[in-house]
This record gives C-alpha cells, structure tokens and sequence, in this order.
C-alpha cells in the first residue's frame, strides 16, 4: 500500500508544481491587477509576523497546538461517519482513538486550519448578528492573521519530524498532499475574498495549468523513452 502511494505522490508532483504557478498567478491577478486597500494584507500580515515572534522567541504553546491538531483528527473521523473513543491531549503530545481511519482522517490537521477556521466561523457569525462589526474588520484580521501564523508555524515545525501519521501515510505522499492541498485552500481563500465571481475563471486557470504540467512531463518522458530504447 506504501508503495502505491510512493508512486501516486511522484504521479501528484507535477498537480503540486502546476497549484505553486496557479498560485502564483492568482496573487498577480487577484492583488497586482486590481484595486487593493492596504489595511487588508497590513493587518493579516501584522498578525502574522506577531505569532510568528512570538512562537521564535517565546515558550511553545504546544497543548494549545495539540488541542487543535487532535480535535481536527476527531471532526475527520465524525465526518468520515467513525466514532470516536477516546481523546487524549498534553503538552507533549495527543491521541484519539476511533473505528475507522483514512488518508483524510490522518491528514486533516495538516490541511485545516482548525484556528482560522473557528476564527473565520465567529466573525462571519459576528457579523450576522451585528451588523455594525463591519468598521472593527480591521481587529479580526490582525487576530486571523495571528491565527494563521500559529498554524503554520507549528505544521511546519512537524514536517521535520517523525509523525504517526506520516508512517502510516508514506511520508513522501503526506508531504506532497499536504503541500497541494494548503496551496490550493490558501488560494481559493484569496479568491473568494478578492473575486469570489470569477471562480469560474479561476478553475479554468487552474486546469489550463495542470493538464499543461502534464502534458509536459509525458513529452519529455517520452523523449528520454526513445534516447534509451
């Protein structure tokens, strides 16, 4: 089973290669080319930068880190229709058991962000409620981008090191899923929040991209086939 997923991770790396100059070009279009207010990226950024010295320079947060990290596991396992029967979460680490497991299941900490996501959830509730938040805009998105900073700092930091759900994974797979999977959420995000109507557009860019990285990877397959045959 390793192995076949060790074949799919090679067989998902142009896909990854073709999101990064989707991505790329999605920041060209949805930023560069069109009207960008400067209090939108300065705050996200601001808080960014802030958790990310925070998590340098101060005591790690790990239980913090581990509460989410496994809390994620379980709302995998729900929606996946499993059960869960147990949930364990300290300082230096965290478990759930359950009945059933998957690449999802395993995974899922590493692709949501379960933070941000809450985040997102209370301010877009905030807002249905009272309608006057909208001019306080500015102390979400510093708090989001705190959010996302705490996130990525300590998913990065378990990249580095021997994790459960790599082995059962295959760590070349885990790392190439999850490396697609946040560049194609952390994309999609800037779509819907800079042309959410444009999403049309944005899928055509998206496979144009995709089918040409592999559209390239068999010619040049195919050349070194006939060098060596």
């Amino acid at each position: 089973m390793k192995f076949c997923k060790f074949v799919l991770a090679l067989l998902l790396l142009p896909a990854l290669a073709a999101t990064a100059h989707f991505a790329w070009l999605s920041i060209v279009y949805c930023l560069w080319q069109q009207e960008l207010h400067w209090q939108g990226p300065f705050c996200i950024g601001l808080g960014f930068s802030t958790m990310a010295s925070i998590y340098l320079a101060l005591p790690r947060w790990n239980w913090l880190y581990v509460f989410g990290h496994e809390t994620t596991h379980a709302i995998a396992v729900l929606m996946s229709g499993g059960r869960v029967s147990s949930f364990k979460v300290h300082s230096h680490g965290g478990s759930i058991e359950s009945d059933t497991m998957s690449v999802w299941i395993a995974l899922a900490p590493y692709i949501l962000p379960f933070y941000p996501l809450v985040t997102g959830l209370l301010w877009l509730g905030l807002r249905l409620v009272w309608r006057d938040a909208v001019p306080w805009e500015w102390c979400f998105l510093i708090f989001w981008g705190g959010t996302w900073g705490f996130h990525l700092c300590y998913t990065f930091s378990l990249l580095k090191t021997e994790q459960p759900d790599f082995a059962t994974q295959g760590r070349l797979f885990s790392l190439v899923f999850i490396l697609l999977a946040n560049t194609l959420l952390l994309t999609a995000l800037l779509w819907l929040w800079r042309s959410p109507g444009q999403w049309r557009f944005a899928i055509h860019l998206l496979w144009h991209d995709t089918s040409s990285a592999y559209i390239f990877c068999a010619v040049k397959f195919q050349a070194l086939y006939r060098l060596a045959f």
